[in-house]
């Protein structure tokens, strides 16, 4: 038996103001070929593949992994470069009994709202009708027709902050060899509501989003689902077909479109719990000041959120410490990138004193930046090693960074926009989360993995930024009314 395996994966974010190319995801991750299986030893979806293909002794045949840190829309002759390599690595291997691929799912092109449809059908076209597909996806996928049309499989994550990449993707390669050797046979029933949410309440471990887990769960062990994927869809997509998707792989679509229905109903229900109290930075500030044994509080200004395909680039909070002098009082870890800053920085050199504009340099119209003085206590190359906040083992690369000391707060300025969510972060450059009062994150939700190791106080900021959790300010052109939570009490089912 011959299983090729692949994938592709970046986030986007459609209210980003850049726009992402080849370079983001050879800078990242890009491997062709044989090598994609160095990644046997990664904790994620392609491992995954790798170790349930070993353990059926089939023949794998790799053909590509990309992978990007979230950004804005793709370039249209990256995206065709990305889907033309694909499609050429699948031609050149050859006769194959199934498919496993990688997607993240919320994949958005300058042309083509929804790129893993696009490639997806163009591998259907090239393999035929009769060769399964079984694809992996990020739980906040936007899951579309042309997606559905053209696999056989799709198995999402069941965790958020994500922590299951391997397990998705040897779950995924379970169920093809089940389709292959006609254990089952596979239907996909799939609807969509019409609603956005925030992606700050979505953890899988309590909460609304735990509930539907346990809702999903409770379908498949009573027989009415193979599996059920549940995609709420991170919400920065002013994308067709945009909402929160159910899928079920069952053998009776019947069956399956009543376990829809049911996990719709429920999650419908429960959209207003999904609301997430938005903190002041100077009420954290108050709160930091008023009780030092709270330290270190984490504070996330989760609308720049380069996870979430944010710029990186807001000096906001930055200059709400200043404006209270907080610099003499707490000690503060913050990031931000500033590429201009970095080089002036470092041609100062460690121990400067220097004098920096910092702040909105990618995001021009979102705010100004600030001039600020301050020490360059350290320089670094900015690659580090996430330990578990965003994949284990894998390389982050902030490009050129520096620490400015400013007083008490340490800011960590990074030439590239880079996963905020883990401590391995500061503490490749010298800086010690657990050490301080406050530390800056800029995610909305995966960075509790690791941060909630360091700090029982965290709060999200209410910030401007173009991954907001104040999901109304967001103007979308592409959704059709009503639509939650821009609307609300209609029968959704009828839109």
């Amino acid at each position: 038996m011959r299983i090729i395996i692949g994938g592709i994966m970046q986030e986007s974010n459609t209210f980003s103001p850049l726009k992402s190319n080849i370079s983001h995801f050879y800078s990242h991750n890009y491997v062709v070929d044989h090598d994609v299986l160095s990644l046997s030893e990664s904790q994620n979806e392609i491992s995954g593949f790798i170790q349930a293909c070993k353990e059926q002794a089939v023949e794998i045949v790799p053909t590509m992994y990309a992978n990007a840190v979230s950004w804005g829309k793709i370039e249209n002759h990256s995206r065709l470069q990305l889907k033309t390599t694909l499609l050429n690595q699948i031609k050149k291997a050859g006769k194959c009994d199934g498919i496993l691929l990688a997607f993240h799912g919320s994949m958005a092109g300058e042309d083509c709202d929804d790129v893993e449809g696009d490639m997806l059908e163009a591998v259907r076209l090239e393999v035929g009708k009769d060769i399964p597909i079984v694809i992996t996806l990020d739980n906040h996928a936007n899951l579309t027709k042309q997606m559905i049309s053209n696999i056989d499989g799709v198995i999402g994550y069941k965790t958020y902050p994500h922590i299951d990449f391997f397990e998705t993707g040897y779950h995924a390669a379970s169920l093809l060899f089940s389709i292959i050797h006609k254990k089952v046979k596979t239907h996909l029933v799939f609807k969509k509501i019409p609603m956005i949410l925030p992606a700050e309440n979505m953890q899988n471990t309590h909460g609304p989003m735990a509930d539907l887990f346990m809702e999903a769960q409770k379908g498949e062990q009573a027989g009415r689902s193979i599996v059920t994927s549940l995609f709420p869809v991170q919400p920065w997509l002013d994308v067709d077909e945009l909402g929160f998707g159910v899928v079920v792989v069952c053998e009776n679509p019947e069956e399956g479109r009543i376990e829809v229905e049911r996990l719709c109903d429920f999650a419908w229900a429960m959209r207003h719990e999904f609301d997430i109290k938005l903190y002041e930075t100077a009420e954290v500030i108050a709160m930091a000041l008023e009780d030092r044994s709270l330290s270190p509080i984490v504070f996330s200004d989760s609308a720049d959120s380069p996870g979430a395909g944010a710029t990186g680039d807001s000096n906001y909070v930055l200059a709400e410490l200043l404006k209270a002098n907080v610099q003499k009082q707490l000690h503060c870890l913050l990031s931000v990138v500033d590429a201009p800053a970095v080089a002036e920085a470092i041609q100062m050199g460690v121990g400067s004193t220097v004098e920096l504009k910092i702040g909105y340099t990618l995001n021009v119209n979102q705010g100004q930046p600030i001039t600020v003085k301050g020490i360059v206590k350290k320089i670094s190359d900015g690659i580090f090693t996430f330990k578990g906040g965003f994949a284990a083992d894998t390389l982050g690369h902030m490009g050129r960074s520096v620490v400015l000391q400013i007083d008490k707060i340490s800011l960590l300025i990074s030439e590239n926009p880079v996963f905020t969510g883990d401590p391995a972060m500061y503490r490749s450059v010298g800086l010690e989360p657990l050490d301080a009062d406050l530390v800056l994150v800029k995610s909305a939700n995966q960075f509790r993995a690791e941060y909630e190791k360091v700090s029982k106080h965290i709060y999200i900021l209410d910030t401007p930024g173009v991954s907001t959790a104040n999901l109304k300010t967001l103007h979308f052109d592409k959704i059709s009314r009503p639509f939650y939570p821009y609307d609300d009490d209609f029968n959704w089912k009828g839109n």
